[in-house]
This record gives structure tokens, sequence and C-alpha cells, in this order.
């Protein structure tokens, strides 16, 4: 059982979303705020033409363990105010930080028992938000731990890859056609539109494109604030997952100074759902069917798991801070 509160959070534009708390009477319960991946993204996670709904699945699985939770639409997206496209990865932090200080106001919250949940950009945002605002925990699911712009150039080598690879009759009309290049023509012309201009948005070949937001990118770099992460963290990532490097889970081990908790799940992508595909285009082209199916059975044990020896063990703290006094 649950209680959903809708909310409207203040921000540099007025955020709307749902905070959600167990049912019960317990005075006060430990909170998890919800930090989107890349996107026109709802609270659920969910996109024009692609409904992942992962956040409210997640979101459900918390309050079950106990916990409150806050998702959001994004800034110009569903009920929240603003221009999606003119937002920069500064104000996605901005706006994460807001939720975060408003639900920890809020009756029935624990202030000092709050974990940031970030999936895919989300990852990056969140240790962002926790170096202005401590948390104490972190989850961070497909997530990368460098610079944005490093990792979309390695998934376009993927995607060349690919392209170079495929046999048959398609993959010698795609050499023939020199698609590979064509590829890589077409991002350094974008690249090139994008620096060139200070503007927050600009139209490239008929395309607005979130231009500021991707300059932010180029510069942007979650290793800088993960060091910094003194709190728990759990980091999960799939090994079908073609957004980001399966390696990035050794590196934010190698990061993050406090304990850190790291899986991969065997052959789950980067929307958190199986696959046998192999393969960048076709396990991208999979998505609209997969997100029939629901998040990831392990992950979702995974999550539960950590959730709970992580209540326990602030449980443990409390109790022991209150024998001191």
């Amino acid at each position: 059982m649950k209680r959903e509160l809708e909310v409207m959070i203040p921000a540099a534009y007025p955020l709307a979303g749902t905070l959600t708390l167990p049912e019960g009477n317990q005075e006060k319960y430990p909170l998890i705020v919800f930090v989107h991946g890349s996107g026109d993204i709802d609270r659920d996670s969910n996109a024009k033409g692609l409904a992942i709904n992962i956040f409210k699945e997640l979101s459900d699985l918390a309050v079950a363990e106990g916990f409150a939770t806050i998702r959001y639409d994004k800034r110009g997206v569903g009920e929240s105010k603003g221009d999606f496209l003119e937002a920069g990865v500064y104000d996605l932090i901005d706006d994460a930080q807001a939720v975060l200080e408003f639900a920890k106001k809020q009756p029935g919250i624990d202030p000092d028992r709050v974990i940031l949940l970030g999936h895919s950009e989300g990852s990056i945002i969140a240790p962002f938000v926790n170096e202005r605002v401590p948390v104490n925990g972190m989850v961070l699911l497909a997530g990368t731990a460098e610079c944005l712009a490093r990792t979309t150039e390695w998934q376009r080598e993927k995607m060349m890859e690919d392209v170079r690879s495929l046999r048959g009759f398609q993959g010698w009309l795609l050499r023939l056609l020199k698609l590979d290049q064509k590829i890589e023509k077409m991002n350094e012309d974008m690249s090139k539109a994008i620096l060139s201009t200070d503007a927050a948005v600009i139209k490239h070949k008929g395309k607005k494109i979130n231009a500021k937001w991707n300059r932010e990118h180029g510069v942007v770099d979650v290793s800088k604030v993960l060091v910094n992460a003194e709190c728990p963290v759990l980091a999960i990532t799939g090994t079908k997952d073609i957004n980001v490097k399966l390696t990035d889970l050794d590196k934010m081990r190698e990061l993050i100074p406090g304990e850190c908790e790291t899986h991969v799940i065997e052959n789950m992508n980067h929307i958190l759902r199986k696959t046998d595909k192999e393969g960048f285009s076709t396990i991208i082209n999979e998505y609209k069917k997969i997100v029939k199916q629901p998040v990831d059975r392990e992950l979702k044990d995974l999550l539960s798991g950590w959730l709970s020896e992580w209540k326990n063990r602030e449980a443990t703290v409390e109790a022991a801070e209150l024998v001191m006094k």
C-alpha cells in the first residue's frame, strides 16, 4: 500500500512530480530521489514513443521496502514548466538539487536518510548533486565514470564497427554507400555547428538541437566528483548495454573513496531488460518491443537487497548515536 501526492516543486521553472510514501503510521521515512536519463523524459522515465517505465517500477519496489520516493517530470516535459531543449547539464543538476531540497522538507520524510538514484545520464547528475548537498547513498544504474562526450564517441565507434561487420547483401550495400564515413561526417558537421555558437538551441539540417546541453557535456566530467562521494554507492550495468562502457564499473570502484558495490548483469541492456540480441543496431531496434517486459528481475533483487542492508545499517548507526548521547 502507498500514498501518492502530486506536488509542484519550486525551481528555475516549476517542476511537477509525485511524492510517494508507504502506507503506515511511521513518523518519518527514508527517501529516494529519482534522477532521469537523457532525453525529454517524464517522472516515470517515459519518452514519447518509448515508455520504459523504469522509475515507476523501481519506485513501487522502494516503497515496498519502506522508502518514500520522489520522481518528477523533466523541465519542459509533462506538467513541468520551461523548455526542455534550452536546458543544459548544469540546469538539470540545479533541477535535481531543487527536487532533493524540496522533498527533504516534506512531512513524513527523514532528511537525514536520503538516497539519489540515477539512471544513465542521471548517474552523472546524481554525483554532482551529492557534491552540493551530500546524501546518504547513491544508486547508479547504467552509468558512466567519464565525460559523456567520450562515452558518445565510443558509442559511434561501436556503431561503425557494427556497420562494418554486417554480412550478406545488407552489409555489402552499407559498405558500398560508405555509411560509416557518412556517420562520422554527420557528427563532425553537427559538432562544428554546436561549437560555433553560444545559443541554447540551434537548428541544424531542419532539426532543433539542444546545443547548450551538448556543449556542457563536452566539459562536464563525473569522475571529478565521484572522488568525493563518501556515501555508500551501488552501481549496476548490463553486459548488453551498448550506451555505456562496462569497464566504467571498475573506474567507479577506483574513484569512489567510500563503499562502492558494483554488479554486472548478464544480457541486460541499457533500458534494464534482458535481451538475447547481439550488435549495436539490433539491440537498439529491439527497445520498442522489449519495453513491454518488466524491469529485469535480477536488478530488482539486487536493489531490494542493497536498500534493505542500507536501511538496517542506518538504523544501527542511529541507535548507536542515541546510546552515545
